[in-house]
């Protein structure tokens, strides 16, 4: 067991302190492994060794020592450049800490691996293929652009998959992404076998699956699963934004969840150039007219052409007072919401850098209407 004392350093006093290297790790589709969303640092491939020797590798056990030493380490450049609260937002350190405080880890070993969460983005397999996604996490786009993204070498699939099982009454968390998770078959394999019932999931969605789904049904007799979905728009242009989706499905989708099981809901929604003029509308079709609270926005990274600071420079002050006042209408407790709101306004008040029109014509080839029919403000 370790030391109260030590353990109230580690997770109190310490700037740099994370469990995440101990507890958790995140597998690719493309077999890369990483402590979480937000690391910078590949810990290993899955194609090339065995998981155990990377979650014991000299990569993460320099991490672990740099934060016992209370020693920034480039993994966490993105939890280390802004404070554990900045604004009231909760970084995802945080989200971790909070969740393991109080478990008996050892942290003060860097060799010392104990799984308590687990991000699985094991396969690309996919239903859609979003504008802005790519090969690793669309099998379809891997597909037209005629790449192979080699499986997650199968021992490792079974040794994960066993480990889970093993540590399934102590997991705090398993989070499942993609691709598109519920056609993932990896994911049925491993939910099959899970005995334990609660056991916190969390799942990226587009919410294009039958309600005969075999993981979805599977779900329903788990007790704590949340899906976040994917929806950066309505109508058309949520329809053009993820080529291949439908609306109605989507909402039909939404509707008998909500009416069906106990399953927790959330929307997700990236914030680039092709939906800015949409945003705050969405907002307040979900949080006020749905009654969907937990909203997250997230910046896009690529194609950098499309980041939200190469809107038009003459439209971009709308936008921002659009955003200003829907961000009047959440509430202040609503500290995540408010603080994610006013980045996209950080975001977009930036000057533009790149031209996006080429990128648009490139990525939106297959689409039935050129992209200036759909996005007009652009």
């Amino acid at each position: 067991m370790i030391d109260p004392k030590t353990k109230f350093k580690l997770f109190k006093q310490s700037k740099n302190f994370c469990a995440v290297p101990w507890t958790n790790f995140e597998v690719y589709s493309n077999g890369n492994v990483e402590t979480c969303s937000r690391g910078k640092t590949t810990l290993g491939s899955l194609h090339e060794e065995s998981i155990e020797s990377i979650l014991r590798g000299e990569t993460i056990t320099q991490l672990r020592q740099d934060m016992l030493n209370d020693v920034p380490n480039k993994n966490c450049v993105a939890c280390q450049t802004q404070s554990a609260v900045d604004d009231g937002y909760h970084f995802l350190k945080d989200h971790y800490n909070s969740k393991i405080m109080f478990e008996d880890v050892d942290y003060t070993d860097p060799t010392n691996f104990d799984l308590r969460f687990i991000d699985l983005h094991w396969s690309n397999v996919c239903n859609l293929r979003c504008v802005m996604c790519n090969p690793e996490q669309s099998s379809l786009i891997a597909k037209d652009e005629n790449i192979t993204i080699p499986l997650v070498d199968p021992e490792n699939i079974k040794t994960i998959t066993n480990l889970i099982l093993q540590k399934q009454d102590n997991i705090k968390e398993i989070y499942l992404s993609g691709g598109e998770p519920f056609y993932i078959p990896q994911n049925v394999t491993l939910f099959e076998r899970l005995e334990n019932k609660n056991i916190p999931v969390r799942i990226n969605t587009n919410m294009h699956w039958h309600k005969n789904n075999k993981l979805f049904k599977i779900l329903q007799s788990f007790n704590n699963v949340q899906l976040t979905m994917s929806a950066d728009a309505t109508h058309e242009k949520f329809e053009y934004i993820r080529t291949g989706s439908n609306w109605k499905t989507f909402i039909d989708n939404f509707v008998y969840v909500k009416d069906n099981t106990d399953f927790d809901l959330r929307v997700n929604m990236i914030f680039s150039i092709i939906n800015v003029i949409d945003v705050p509308d969405n907002i307040s079709y979900w949080y006020h007219g749905k009654n969907v609270k937990d909203l997250t926005l997230n910046l896009l990274t690529h194609p950098k052409e499309l980041v939200s600071r190469n809107y038009p420079q003459d439209k971009k002050q709308s936008i921002i007072d659009r955003l200003l006042d829907v961000k009047k209408t959440i509430p202040e407790h609503e500290l995540n919401l408010r603080s994610e709101i006013q980045y996209c306004i950080d975001d977009i008040s930036q000057p533009s850098n790149m031209d996006y029109q080429s990128c648009l014509d490139k990525i939106t080839t297959k689409s039935k209407k050129p992209w200036k029919e759909v996005f007009t403000d652009l």
